[in-house]
């Protein structure tokens, strides 16, 4: 039932979210997650919110321009990314209020080179951004951004952006299409260059916790 995933995180929702991606189908699953999310706190909404984009339905990019609420981290822009909202779209965003230009400016920092520090399945989907716009329209909104009253936080997302304005512009195909991305998501070592990035992926993890289990190690034990 939907009302037994109102507090489920993404661990939780992936045995649910594949098992209704096989039996029925994409728009199915589209409403069934967006149902879920629509009961889950704003916090815990927001850290599934990409799920949306696994779906590999466009309906998505309206759901999340709609449902975009605080907290906004970049799981929103993840999810507008992968399902390759284009420039307009984007730049709409931009001009809108808070929520939403966070939104945007989360989104054109997923629209980067695939990098290690990226998810891996994001970085298998590598999205591009589409309708570019001339670099010098770019840097003139980045600008018109920095000018205003902005917040550190929005600040420091516009210069990262300003940084890699060339790998986000740069006109380049995507690892997977839209469509695919629900295959993606259920076995993603089908997709060329999977088996390498999942490789390392699983290597950080693993290296991740020997460290925390030798800082465990370390803590003194009651019978010390």
């Amino acid at each position: 039932m939907i009302s037994d995933l109102q507090h489920a995180d993404s661990r939780a929702l992936h045995e649910p979210f594949v098992r209704c991606l096989v039996e029925n189908g994409p728009h199915a699953t589209f409403k069934w997650l967006t149902k879920v999310l629509a009961t889950q706190s704003p916090s815990l909404r927001s850290s599934n919110s990409f799920l949306v984009a696994y779906t590999g339905c466009l309906e998505g990019i309206g759901w999340l321009e709609a449902s975009v609420t605080l907290p906004v981290t970049e799981h929103w822009g993840n999810a507008a990314a992968l399902l390759g909202t284009p420039w307009p779209r984007i730049l709409s965003w931009l001009h809108s209020d808070g929520s939403r230009r966070l939104m945007a400016l989360y989104a054109l920092i997923a629209f980067r080179a695939p990098a290690p520090n990226m998810a891996p399945l994001a970085q298998i989907a590598a999205p591009v951004l589409t309708e570019l716009p001339s670099q010098s329209e770019f840097q003139s909104e980045m600008e018109n951004i920095l000018s205003s009253q902005t917040t550190p936080r929005v600040r420091k997302t516009v210069e990262s952006i300003l940084l890699l304005s060339d790998e986000i512009l740069s006109r380049r195909e995507r690892g997977v299409a839209v469509a695919d991305l629900p295959r993606l998501y259920i076995e993603p070592t089908l997709f060329p260059g999977a088996d390498s990035i999942l490789a390392l992926h699983d290597e950080v993890l693993s290296h991740m916790r020997t460290k925390m289990q030798n800082l465990l190690n370390q803590v003194p034990s009651d019978e010390s």
